[in-house]
């Protein structure tokens, strides 16, 4: 599907500043209308609704630009059916945010290479949906241990000790709403963990119209298989809970400790993530900037010549220095 101004006929996308689908060409505002794009070829070729040229689809695209004319459009195929996301989490900070966050990120560190920033590169920063499986679950917790007590005292000629021990017990149960799990293989399951968390209280309904102006990927692992991580989380997050309950002893010996994770629904959601490549000596260098909150993730290429030069700004400065310092001794 291709979202198409109805005032000048050109491409109409989110602008996350403005809360609004915006028309780039005449700037109006929520003036779209949806054309549907010719269905997807089985060798994985579509017709650009907006200039007629053919495109290469990947495997789990679900919304793509058309490298001719430069518009977006969404897959209808895989945003449909098994593939219909049910929630998601529009982007709330625009591109130019998103440069000025990677900008205050990195710009100050001495050893990144010249043009890293600049505009033109951080041009080619794109938008991108990320597929995501939410798991609400119930945990039941159970928890046994042995506690001490130690209690020091003196009489003037003896010193004592006193060692209590306790049978601690809890029993526990807590409902997690909505535990994220990445469902794309392109993307690295811990830099998904590192980059979250969202503010999940503003997922909302998905709507195809969010889609225009981003890249997007339907999901390309299973609800099922994806469990056992949901389950992983959920577990970790009951222990901390089980055992932040337990203080004031001295020591804890844990003699059985179970938790029971008990699934109760899953939903199928898009989050946003800005990404950013940049290329240095054939090496590729990825930038992540979450497109809720802002967070910033990345590592920064360092330019030999830099650390070469400063390196050779120091020495001399100390040769100098030294130099300086026998010419006052030979004088004195």
């Amino acid at each position: 599907m291709f979202f198409k101004c109805r005032n000048c006929g050109g491409n109409i996308v989110y602008d996350p500043d403005k809360k609004a689908m915006c028309c780039p060409h005449c700037d109006s505002l929520d003036s779209e209308e949806k054309v549907d794009s010719p269905a997807l070829t089985e060798t994985l070729k579509v017709t650009c609704a907006s200039c007629g040229a053919p495109v290469d689809i990947k495997e789990h695209t679900s919304a793509t630009r058309c490298p001719n004319c430069g518009n977006y459009f969404v897959i209808d195929e895989r945003v449909t059916g098994s593939f219909k996301p049910h929630l998601i989490i529009p982007f709330k900070l625009g591109k130019n945010t998103a440069k000025d966050l990677l900008r205050k990120e990195f710009d100050k560190r001495p050893f990144t290479p010249q043009g890293f920033m600049t505009n033109a590169s951080l041009d080619k920063m794109e938008g991108t949906y990320v597929p995501f499986f939410m798991y609400d679950y119930h945990s039941d917790m159970n928890y046994q241990a042995v506690g001490t007590k130690v209690r020091h005292w003196s009489d003037g000629s003896y010193e004592y000790t006193e060692t209590s021990y306790y049978d601690v017990t809890r029993a526990m149960n807590a409902d997690f709403d909505k535990v994220p799990v990445d469902a794309s293989i392109a993307m690295d399951d811990g830099l998904m963990d590192l980059i979250e968390p969202y503010n999940y209280t503003e997922l909302e309904g998905h709507q195809d119209k969010y889609l225009s102006g981003f890249l997007s990927e339907k999901y390309n692992m299973g609800e099922r298989e994806l469990t056992p991580r949901a389950e992983q989380k959920v577990i970790k997050d009951s222990q901390e809970m089980l055992h932040a309950s337990v203080s004031g002893y001295a020591t804890l010996t844990e003699v059985n400790e179970t938790i029971s994770p008990t699934k109760k629904a899953v939903d199928y959601a898009l989050l946003p993530v800005w990404e950013y490549i940049y290329g240095y000596q054939g090496k590729e260098y990825k930038y992540h900037v979450n497109g809720q909150t802002g967070k910033v993730l990345g590592e920064t290429p360092v330019a030999k010549g830099k650390v070469i030069a400063y390196g050779c700004t120091v020495f001399g400065l100390m040769a100098a220095f030294g130099f300086l310092i026998r010419a006052i001794l030979l004088v004195m």
